[in-house]
């Protein structure tokens, strides 16, 4: 169970460093296949380079175990839950079991696929929590990757830590070997920082820091790293410039280059701004947002994927945290609508909206990925729970479908449309639907890119730390989905075309000198006298054979076909129209008396209650004695 670690995912695998666990600081780096839902230990690969750290010989138990296990605890032996092999379902599933760490097994096999063995050199950093955790990589070969970790709190002393680590991942991807070292730098570094932010601008090759806390006060500094030189510059900035805050979050968006800064802590208040600077100009503005604003927060993530920015969790006012997501679409800028679909007993999907927490971010700070940015000193809802992995989902008014899922379940949904009773009320920004069960409340967790997906893991509510592992999948597989119209639901819709119409019509009724068209197997299926009519072999059985109705009024005939053909009884209110009316539906009676049809007689005696008065009374006295009407009629 962890809090304000970083997650950086690199060719296959996420790197988890860090964080705090309710007692102290962790310095292990674990690793966990993407591909094969398995976590691994690193094997050291020369002891003497750890062994005067300390705390590390309570981990050099913790190595790979079985498919899927998360780890409870990064400084014991035990893991959490155990998903199923990989699978893509929409419907998000969990398990809760905690397997025993082997301390003899390096590798991890589900089927035919094994994790490598990965050995690591070099001095790690000192355990640490709210740091940075950055991924460079070189644009003219992707298999050359560098993770910095930058800063955090080490838990001793008045200040934030100033230094930098990197971790070489390049070979980890071919030879499985990784290296911790500490390289010279040059220029001036930003000095101690602690829920502070670092994003990688890839088109300038520099990481961009926003300098959060140093334990003592709250900063908006901006200092920018170039990954090849290692030289530091403070970046001079124009516009909008945020005030000073820690506990925020950031994302870059590849495609623009832009910084966008959320929320925060600045000491007396949660915040839920937005700044965006432009990386080419170091300009800052504070656009304005459409949609609803999320909540005041701080310890939330922000994770830039295809255009879009997805904030999750964070805490908020009165020791409350969040378990809300809200995406913002960068095209729109606006923050989109978000429909939950509820848990039903076959696919268990639901999605629960936000909730508010506060907490002072003085002591520990956040922890991000190259594309989540989390920082988080707050302890968050939820409760410690064995290490699930869960996928999300969610769609837009048009409706875009997301999915989550606990690892090894969940999603996200593409765009679908909703009508409006009010065409000119239409949305004009996306809505998403979000299925299945997502992580619990929560700040100081990781929320990483990982191509379509969002991997959340970790972090903590109040005094529960979490090793639960949720992905949420921004673009899942299209669903089968049946909208046409069944048979029958057709024919609902299409029988009144063909009331008294002479298409298809096979019968034909003279009422008072005119004919009106019907269709023998649509009377029939309705009244068994218009069925022993048609098959007893008198005359009106015959093919294109004209019946005469007689002592049957035009219009009462006709009304009793439309409601036939429709299923629809007369509405008249024969109270406001009078006698005349009175006598057209005590016609309707008549026939429907006749023709058995008992549901539109019941309607006739429905309409014909409330005029019965001093004048009418006697008529339809006779009429009710004459026809045998319900019980109901008489009282």
């Amino acid at each position: 169970t962890i809090k304000n670690h970083s997650v950086t995912f690199f060719k296959e695998y996420l790197y988890c460093f860090g964080g705090y666990d309710g007692c102290r600081n962790h310095k292990t780096l674990l690793l966990y296949s993407v591909r094969n839902q398995t976590w691994i230990q690193p094997k050291v690969l020369d002891e003497s380079s750890v062994s005067g750290q300390e705390g590390e010989s309570q981990h050099a138990g913790l190595v790979a175990s079985s498919v899927g296990s998360m780890p409870r605890d990064l400084d014991g032996s035990i893991l959490g839950s155990s998903p199923t092999p990989s699978s893509r379902t929409i419907t998000a599933t969990s398990s809760s079991s905690s397997p025993l760490l082997s301390a003899t097994t390096t590798t991890t096999t589900i089927g035919s696929r094994v994790d490598p063995e990965v050995l690591v050199i070099g001095t790690p950093p000192p355990g640490r929590n709210g740091h940075t955790a950055t991924l460079a990589t070189d644009p003219e070969d992707d298999e050359n990757g560098r993770i910095l970790i930058i800063g955090g709190w080490l838990g001793t002393g008045p200040l934030a830590a100033s230094d930098m680590h990197v971790l070489d991942v390049s070979s980890g991807h071919d030879r499985h070997s990784l290296r911790w070292y500490q390289p010279a730098v040059k220029g001036t570094p930003p000095g101690p920082c602690n829920m502070h932010s670092a994003d990688y601008v890839s088109s300038l090759r520099e990481v961009f820091v926003f300098r959060g806390g140093n334990g003592r006060e709250y900063l908006n500094d901006l200092h920018a790293l170039d990954v090849d030189t290692y030289v530091w510059r403070k970046v001079e900035t124009t516009g909008q410039i945020p005030q000073q805050r820690a506990n925020h979050s950031s994302a870059v968006l590849v495609d623009t280059g832009e910084l966008f800064i959320f929320g925060g802590w600045n000491g007396k208040e949660r915040l839920n701004d937005i700044h965006v600077l432009d990386t080419a100009t170091s300009t800052w503005t504070c656009p304005h947002i459409g949609g609803v604003l999320p909540h005041p927060r701080a310890g939330m993530t922000l994770t830039a994927l295809r255009g879009r920015l997805y904030l999750f969790g964070g805490s908020g006012t009165s020791s409350k945290c969040f378990q809300d997501l809200h995406i913002l679409d960068r095209e729109e800028m606006a923050w989109l609508d978000i429909a939950r679909k509820e848990k039903s007993p076959i696919s268990k999907t639901s999605y629960k909206g936000s909730n508010e927490s506060h907490q002072d971010a003085n002591n520990h700070s956040h922890n991000r990925s190259p594309g989540d940015r989390n920082i988080n000193d707050v302890d968050c809802s939820g409760s410690a729970s064995d290490l699930e992995a869960q996928r999300l989902t969610g769609k837009h008014q048009s409706y875009q479908r997301y999915s989550y899922n606990r690892v090894g379940a969940g999603n996200l949904r593409r765009d679908f449309p909703i009508s409006s009773p009010n065409p000119n009320d239409e949305a004009t920004v996306p809505s998403i639907l979000v299925e299945g069960d997502g992580p619990g409340r929560r700040a100081g967790h990781t929320a990483t890119a990982v191509n379509r997906n969002i991997f959340v893991f970790g972090g903590s509510c109040g005094s529960d730390y979490l090793n639960d592992f949720f992905v949420l999948d921004t673009d899942p597989l299209p669903q089968a989905t049946v909208s046409e119209p069944t048979s029958l639901q057709l024919f609902q819709n299409t029988l009144h075309q063909f009331y008294n119409n002479q298409e298809f019509s096979d019968v034909t009724f003279l009422v008072e000198g005119q004919k009106v068209y019907g269709h023998k197997m649509v009377l029939s299926a309705v009244s068994d006298c218009f069925r022993a009519m048609f098959t007893t072999g008198f005359r009106e059985s015959e093919a294109g054979a004209e019946i005469k109705m007689p002592n049957c009024s035009f219009h009462a005939f006709l009304a009793m076909m439309d409601y036939i053909y429709s299923g629809q009884s007369p509405q008249i209110d024969v109270s406001l129209m009078g006698g005349e009316a009175v006598g057209q539906i005590v016609d309707l009676l008549e026939l429907a008396d006749q023709f058995f049809l008992d549901h539109l007689k019941q309607s006739c005696e429905q309409i014909l209650q409330p005029a019965i008065n001093e004048e009418t009374v006697e008529y339809l006295l006779q009429i009710a004695q004459k026809q045998i009407l319900s019980t109901a009629f008489y009282l």
